[in-house]
């Protein structure tokens, strides 16, 4: 190949990648894989509570797969209280929550949760409230 052919050539491929560059820089590709992240709770974490609680309620960044999603309630002596499986809002998948079935004594209480993201990522996260005495 002649040198006149090698520099065109060469000239081609800078320009390819340079246009690839632009394309990048104006739709940019994130590499990144995003993660799940708990953005919300009801209770909120740290929350001192005044009155019944029969609902925790999480609200994520992305859509959690239900499947291989837990949240767990754990009272002060370190026991797991009772609750239904968790449940995907209707109007909103982002949500999670669990029903107690009956409303959750004076005391303090950690939450801890596990979902999957659609990408597969196993996310965990714990947080804690208090529920007032009356």
């Amino acid at each position: 190949m002649s040198v006149r052919a090698q520099i065109f050539r060469r000239g081609r491929a800078a320009l390819g990648a340079l246009g690839l560059v632009c394309l990048m820089g104006a739709a940019p590709v994130d590499p990144v894989v995003r993660h799940i992240v708990l953005e919300a709770s009801i209770p909120e974490d740290e929350a001192h509570v005044e009155g019944a609680v029969s609902e925790v309620r999480l609200f994520f960044s992305d859509a959690p797969l239900l499947r291989g999603a837990s949240i767990r309630i754990v009272n002060a002596s370190r026991q797991l209280v009772r609750s239904r499986p968790p449940r995907a809002d209707e109007d909103d998948p982002k949500q999670l929550s669990v029903q107690v079935p009956e409303p959750l004594a004076a005391g303090t209480y950690v939450v801890q949760w596990r979902c999957i993201a659609d990408d597969g990522h196993v996310m965990r996260g714990a947080f804690t409230f208090e529920v007032a005495g009356s």
